[in-house]
């Protein structure tokens, strides 16, 4: 399942073996292992930006000279032209326990810290699924860690990618790599596979259980006990009680909204969380109003007090069991989309996105 394995590989045809090939033939030295953990540390929905700690370690094969040292060490680093990338941490180093009389085993760690930007979707907001696009990953070799430039792209024959998350409110789910150029050798008995280009997507889904608790129960709470007047009669001396309870409740829910707007998102359309706010603001408001033509009737009709005491009682439970009934459907039922639907949609808005680009004529 996507919670048991984070991870998503990719090896070259043929497969390479578990420490890279051991052999004097030059179509398979120089060949490059990784095995990288993508950690996410941040992501901030109001502001649309992300935060990726990526550590890659390393490992390749070059033929044995019997040379105890290495003069020109190139140092391993990725170009991701679309965000901001800082090394942290990157080396090489031989490592003599795996090298062998025909070659020699290289092995080395590189940390990465990645910012970006992300148009998050927040319809269903708190049970949104984000694909975080990490658009282009190149692996390159570096003359220096912290150079500008770079020598050449990287030969891999295996990458392993494996998500993790930092963020106790977000559960990772297997990233969707793929590459963006497969090169294939000339030699027409191996025709070994590499690749240095790949299109990286990170799949997260929001934890809800937090919003549950703070938000939803304590709404659901507000919104019961403010129609709870419904139980006493509707006549002149209990009116303007059950009207300031009704008023109470509803700027109790408005005060409440603005009290966690430091962990609701700022959308200019209706969340799954504003939505069901807005019920529970209706549901208030109607009560009121049907509490003002009780009243009414009750005056001009003292015989239909009974009825109509009757009539909101049963209203009361019918509403409470209602409430209820949607809390513990939304805390155990309610899921967020599916992937498939999550990643239509990104592709689509991105494409749409890239139509007003292109047809805008004040920026041409």
């Amino acid at each position: 399942s996507g919670r048991a394995k984070l991870c998503h590989e990719w090896c070259s045809t043929p497969p390479p073996p578990p420490d890279l090939w051991d052999v004097e033939e030059s179509e398979f030295l120089d060949k490059v292992s990784c095995i990288a953990v993508a950690r996410l540390v941040s992501i901030d929905h109001k502001e649309g930006t992300w935060g990726v700690r990526l550590m890659c370690d390393w490992q390749l094969r070059t033929l044995n000279t019997h040379d105890r040292t290495e003069t020109n060490l190139r140092v391993p680093g990725i170009r991701m032209p679309a965000h901001r990338v800082s090394v942290e941490e990157s080396r090489i180093w031989r490592d003599f326990d795996n090298s062998t009389d025909l070659t020699v085993c290289w092995r080395g760690i590189s940390i990465f810290n990645i910012c970006g930007h992300e148009i998050f979707e927040m319809h269903d907001f708190p049970f949104d699924r984000q694909l975080i696009n990490l658009e282009l990953l190149e692996f390159v070799w570096r003359p220096r860690k912290d150079a500008a430039t770079y020598d050449f792209g990287m030969r891999l024959v295996h990458f392993k990618l494996t998500t993790t998350s930092m963020l106790p409110t977000w559960t990772p789910y297997p990233a969707i790599v793929t590459v963006e150029e497969l090169k294939t050798s000339r030699d027409h008995i191996f025709r070994l596979s590499t690749a240095s280009r790949f299109l990286v997507h990170l799949k997260v889904e929001r934890q809800p259980k937090f919003y549950l608790i703070q938000f939803f129960s304590v709404t659901c709470l507000i919104t019961a006990v403010a129609i709870f007047p419904l139980a006493l009669p509707p006549t002149e001396s209990y009116a303007d009680k059950r009207l300031a309870a009704y008023a109470l409740g509803l700027l109790t829910l408005v005060g409440f909204k603005y009290s966690m707007s430091d962990q609701l998102p700022k959308a200019p359309y209706m969340t799954f969380a504003d939505c069901m706010l807005l019920y529970q603001i209706g549901t208030i408001l109607i009560v009121a109003v049907e509490d003002l033509f009780a009243f009414r009737l009750v005056n001009f009709y003292a015989s239909l007090e009974g009825p109509i005491n009757s009539i909101e009682v049963v209203m009361l439970f019918v509403l409470i069991i209602g409430w209820t009934i949607l809390l513990l459907y939304v805390a155990k039922f309610k899921k967020g989309k599916a992937w498939d639907q999550v990643i239509a949609e990104q592709h689509i808005n991105n494409q749409a996105q890239l139509d007003n680009d292109d047809g805008d004529p004040e920026w041409v």
